[in-house]
């Protein structure tokens, strides 16, 4: 993961193999600097989720607020799932009850 919450790999759009690394989404955490939550959405992908709607349902077992939103890019040949703990952005000072 880089430093802005992004895990790396993905070759489809809305669904993948749960068990299968190179096809899982990228992901853009916020925040980013909470490691419970990103350990927690790499555990959800690992588990199988291959919808964001899965992924979703794991999350709000911990944060009850948690979305999931893929990207849809015309044409885009790789899936990106933007995460939110709070159910929207926060500023990455917003990171201290992690």
């Amino acid at each position: 993961m880089d430093q802005h919450g992004m895990f790396r790999s993905a070759l489809e759009r809305r669904s993948f193999t749960g068990t299968d690394p190179a096809r899982r989404p990228v992901i853009v955490a916020n925040p980013p600097g909470d490691r419970r939550f990103l350990a927690l959405i790499r555990a959800g992908l690992r588990s199988g989720a291959a919808l964001p709607e899965q992924l979703k349902a794991i999350l709000r077992t911990r944060y009850p607020l948690a979305i999931v939103r893929p990207r849809e890019l015309a044409g885009e040949r790789i899936a990106v799932w933007y995460v939110y703990r709070e159910g929207h952005w926060i500023g990455s000072d917003a990171d201290a009850h992690t």
